[in-house]
């Protein structure tokens, strides 16, 4: 397989010192907005990385659902490979890709649980066949086969039929992110990409151009 000849050519924007936010949540608001307005699905999607106990990373695809008081919040379930890799090494590396617009963020941070509390307040806006799926899966354990999870999944419907209320697992629910940097990359013509690193001191956000 050969990818050598494919090539793009950036000329989407830019990303100049001079029309910059101060706080990078703004920043950030500000291009997810511009992206979101596009409504390609999952404009809300962003990578995250964490690392096991032996030190190898992973990567997946989860569904940011909330910035709010310098956090960025997602929800999983905390017995998955995710949840335990976060629960034993509380740090994270998450990208958004926006690929029509040329652009990428990058942010790294701590993570802490959130309140039970807020995760039974967002499991219940969930659609219902959603809270059934969350409710019978035991993520990333393994299982016989597909027609196994099936009989999980209609067991549990038939314990809560549409229209009752779903009960939240209880290993079940939402991290933060809280960012100590924010990576912000704009495709530019030549590879002269824009690089702007926003990176906390103190109670403080500092800014730096890096060469692309």
């Amino acid at each position: 397989m050969d990818l050598h000849n494919i090539r793009e050519s950036y000329k989407f924007d830019s990303l100049l010192e001079s029309n910059l936010e101060s706080n990078p949540f703004d920043q950030f608001q500000l291009w997810y907005k511009s992206y979101a307005e596009l409504r390609i699905k999952d404009s809300n999607a962003m990578a995250i990385a964490t690392v096991d106990s032996k030190g190898f990373p992973s990567n997946r695809i989860v569904l940011l659902k909330a910035v709010e008081n310098d956090e960025l919040i997602f929800f999983t379930n905390y017995g998955s490979a995710k949840g335990q890799d976060l629960l034993n090494n509380p740090v994270v590396s998450a990208l958004f890709f926006w690929r029509e617009q040329e652009r990428q963020v990058r942010i790294q941070g701590k993570v802490i649980r959130i309140s039970k509390d807020k995760s039974k307040a967002y499991f219940a806006t969930r659609p219902y066949l959603s809270q059934i799926g969350a409710a019978a899966s035991d993520q990333s354990q393994p299982i016989m086969n597909r027609a196994a999870l099936e009989t999980k999944f209609f067991e549990y419907q038939n314990e809560y039929p549409e229209g009752s209320t779903v009960p939240m697992p209880e290993n079940w629910g939402g991290f933060a992110i809280q960012p100590v940097s924010f990576e912000f990359w704009q495709g530019r013509e030549g590879r002269l990409h824009d690089r702007i690193v926003y990176t906390l001191q103190g109670d403080k956000w500092t800014t730096r151009r890096l060469q692309p």
